[in-house]
């Protein structure tokens, strides 16, 4: 990979994480605030998980239309047991009144960039808002890179193979193979971009990462468990 001339990161869960907890726990303390009923993280880990089995088994992977939206939420909280639309629409809204994430970069995060600066050219791929900026400047890397590509901007998002080649072309006269994708989610992440004959790294935190998954060691890519590992492959 020492060859490659540009390097991708994955923003939220590869660069930077949730400030002392993960997607699952958080979740879990507010709705179980919410609703009075003891809601685990393990629970709402399959919660979304089952939501996220929906979208990803969707043939068109652009941005989520409101009824996309809306059958997302009912796979996500019949998961939980909640079956009542009337129920749903109430949490959301004193979830949506809750919820206010602090997020802070991830472990050799810094180290990493300023290692690679200079001797590669810097993108970022993200399903993410506008507010990923916002992220980027107060963590103190967004002008590590050349190229921020993001879902909401694009009106694509991953696992969309489209939202890559907007980001590849950015970065003219660079062929997919001469790239390399960091990121922490394998199907949403990884696959799409060894499609496009990109030189992938998947970061397997595990359950320690932003979304609390379990490890994955038997994916067939380069794997690493810190994000500092990266520096052996450049």
């Amino acid at each position: 990979m020492k060859e490659s001339k540009v390097i991708f990161f994955n923003g939220g869960g590869t660069l930077f994480q949730l400030k002392g907890t993960n997607l699952p726990s958080y979740y879990s303390h507010l709705l179980s605030e919410i609703t009075g009923k003891e809601i685990s993280p393990q629970l709402v880990f399959q919660a979304f998980s089952n939501a996220e089995h929906w979208a990803l088994s969707r043939t068109n992977y652009s941005l989520f239309s409101d009824l996309d939206q809306r059958k997302y939420q009912n796979i996500f909280y019949n998961s939980l047991g909640f079956k009542n639309r009337k129920t749903i629409n109430s949490i959301e809204k004193k979830l949506a009144d809750m919820l206010q994430f602090d997020y802070i970069l991830e472990e050799g995060a810094m180290e990493v960039l300023m290692h690679l600066k200079g001797k590669y050219r810097l993108g970022l791929i993200s399903n993410w808002d506008e507010s990923l900026l916002e992220i980027l400047a107060e963590l103190n890397i967004l002008e590590f890179f050349e190229s921020i590509t993001y879902s909401e901007d694009v009106g694509t998002n991953k696992p969309s193979e489209e939202i890559f080649r907007i980001a590849l072309s950015d970065f003219s006269g660079i062929k997919a193979r001469e790239t390399v994708y960091i990121a922490d989610d394998y199907k949403t992440d990884i696959i799409p971009a060894m499609m496009l004959n990109m030189n992938v790294i998947f970061f397997d935190k595990g359950p320690r990462g932003m979304h609390g998954r379990p490890f994955q060691p038997e994916v067939r890519c380069p794997r690493i468990t810190h994000l500092k590992e990266v520096l052996n492959y450049f």
